[in-house]
Formats: C-alpha cells, structure tokens, sequence
C-alpha cells in the first residue's frame, strides 16, 4: 500500500496484518488521503515513521474501538449482544463521551478478537 498526501507528497509502503484498521485510522484523521496498491519495494521502518508517529498521537480508545468493530463487519447492536454492553454505552465509547473501563475492555477484546490493552495503547 503507498499513501499520497496531496499537500504534502509522502510515500510510505507497509506490509503485514493490521492494514485495513491502519488504513480506516488514516481516512479518519486525514479524509482526502489517497491510497496506490504495488507501491515499489523501498520502505522506511514504521519505528522512523513520522506519518505513523503523527497518526498515532491523534488515535484515541474510541477510535480503537469504532475501527476494530467495524473491520470485524459488525454493527453496535450486535456487538452489544455479544458483549453484554448496552448499545447506548458503546456508541458513547466509540464517540469518546465514555470511557471503556477494564471490564468493558475485556468484553470487547474477547467480541472483537484483539487484546484488551489494544483500547489503553492510546490514552
């Protein structure tokens, strides 16, 4: 995958798990971004990246959430079936008014098969 940033020019290639949610995060922060599949094969280590530093300082919990939910093809109220959380509650996660809190980071990991100090990586 290579990202376009049209003011200004970036190239950065990234390979491996995780593209999609890496993806729906840059849409999110940076919505005029433009992907191009078959970049060519020189790549900066994601350690020195600043797109991805900068990226990263900008996700939140909420965003974790909302992102792993939608990349795993469910709505809220099927999350919030399987989780036992009530629907309002987890919009309220997802939107940040709420906070996960442990029990409620361990119900959605468990739902959305990802680690619950996935939800506390960005606090």
């Amino acid at each position: 995958m290579q990202v376009v940033e049209r003011k200004h020019h970036i190239d950065f290639t990234m390979y491996g798990h995780g593209l999609e949610m890496v993806k729906s995060a840059l849409l999110r922060t940076f919505p005029d971004i433009q992907f191009k599949e078959n970049a060519d094969e020189d790549f900066v280590s994601s350690k020195e990246s600043s797109v991805l530093k900068d990226i990263e300082s900008k996700m939140t919990a909420a965003d974790v959430l909302s992102i792993r939910r939608e990349n795993k093809g469910i709505t809220q109220k099927q999350l919030s079936e399987v989780t036992g959380i009530a629907v309002p509650n987890i919009s309220q996660m997802e939107n940040g008014s709420r906070k996960i809190g442990k029990v409620n980071a361990k119900k959605l990991a468990e739902a959305l098969d990802c680690d619950a100090a996935d939800f506390f990586m960005y606090l």
